[in-house]
């Protein structure tokens, strides 16, 4: 397909007229990988920030009871709560965190699923479905390399929104340290397979759903400017995202409760009796208004704001170049113009 950048040139008969530039119509996805790695980082800033208090109430939800009580009785009262016994900072603990793992991570994800999704549909080798199922393999893939980069950091941001009261840094750094002295600096890892078993089904799910909704969006409608993009990408990401963040819920208790747990009561088959035995199938759907409540939104404007990006770099050097173009055939037109005098 060719590219937006790409540029026509058709030269009139007469050759003392300007040339006329024509640009062809084409994909967005042309934008370097440096540009793409900011709009990821522009995405993720944003993200971060707006989601933090969501993802802190998903996280007391479902780790209360391992904690012995339980007093938040779902998301809008655990809000009220968190704001009226810890003040509204509350709601932001983990965001540096955050902030730090969500950069590396984004990064990864989308530019690695970019990268991994046109490389599976420039190959020779597969036949038809291998390329129609690409998003579904690209994202999955993407997923286990960011995952596996920045699971630590995640293993940190879990415990400082886990906490209560006056608890602070200095007492999560303080448990993590002695958890490595008993049990190795694999320990970091903790939550890993869970972590996988959650978000590489549901990266799949979500680029496959995400792709296919904007795919036939963007077939309803014939206007591609930027805005419709915008919409189109929002619309999708948001529809993708709350499928997958439902159908993934149970995977994401396990994880939380193994990262905020120690020793035997950290491994994943207790912890799924456990929560069996004590609570049923439902309490494998702990935190899932949150958690769906936080995905959707997040999910549409991280893609929304990556998408609207990339096109903003690759609408700008179609600016430039036509600009180029425009310029060198002035140049021509000067120099016609000169010769025939």
């Amino acid at each position: 397909m060719t590219d937006t950048s790409e540029l026509e040139i058709i030269e009139n008969s007469t050759p003392f007229q300007h040339e006329q530039i024509k640009i062809r119509p084409g994909t967005i996805n042309q934008a370097s990988s440096t540009e793409r790695m900011i709009s990821a980082c522009a995405g993720a800033l944003v993200t971060s920030t707006l989601m933090t208090p969501l993802d802190v109430v998903k996280t007391r939800l479902q780790s209360q009871e391992a904690h012995g009580y339980r007093h938040l009785n779902g998301t809008a009262d655990g809000l009220v709560k968190i704001v009226r016994n810890e003040g509204p900072l509350a709601l932001f603990r983990g965001l540096s965190a955050g902030l730090v793992m969500a950069i590396p991570s984004t990064v990864i994800y989308f530019v690695g699923y970019d990268y991994i999704r046109d490389q599976i549909k420039q190959s020779r080798f597969g036949d038809t479905a291998v390329h129609d199922y690409s998003p579904l393999w690209a994202g999955g893939v993407a997923r286990t390399f960011a995952a596996t980069f920045i699971s630590p950091i995640e293993l940190f941001r879990t415990r400082m929104q886990a906490i209560h009261g006056s608890q602070g840094v200095p007492d999560v750094w303080r448990g993590i340290t002695q958890m490595i002295q008993r049990e190795g600096l694999l320990s970091l890892w903790r939550g890993l397979v869970p972590t996988m078993l959650r978000d590489v089904p549901f990266s799949a799910f979500y680029w496959m759903g995400y792709e296919k909704i904007k795919q036939h969006l963007n077939s309803k409608n014939s206007n591609q400017d930027t805005l419709s993009n915008f919409q189109s990408s929002f619309i999708a990401g948001a529809s993708s995202g709350m499928f997958a963040a439902v159908v993934t819920t149970p995977f994401d208790v396990i994880k939380t409760q193994r990262q905020v747990n120690s020793g035997d009561d950290a491994r994943i088959s207790r912890l799924v009796r456990k929560t069996l035995l004590e609570e049923g199938y439902g309490g494998f759907f702990k935190g899932v208004v949150p958690r769906v409540v936080k995905v959707a939104p997040s999910c549409a404007i991280m893609i929304s704001s990556y998408e609207l990006g990339k096109r903003f770099f690759a609408d700008r050097r179609q600016e430039q170049e036509q600009q180029q173009q425009q310029q060198h055939s002035n140049n021509r037109l000067a120099a016609t113009n000169s010769s025939s005098l």
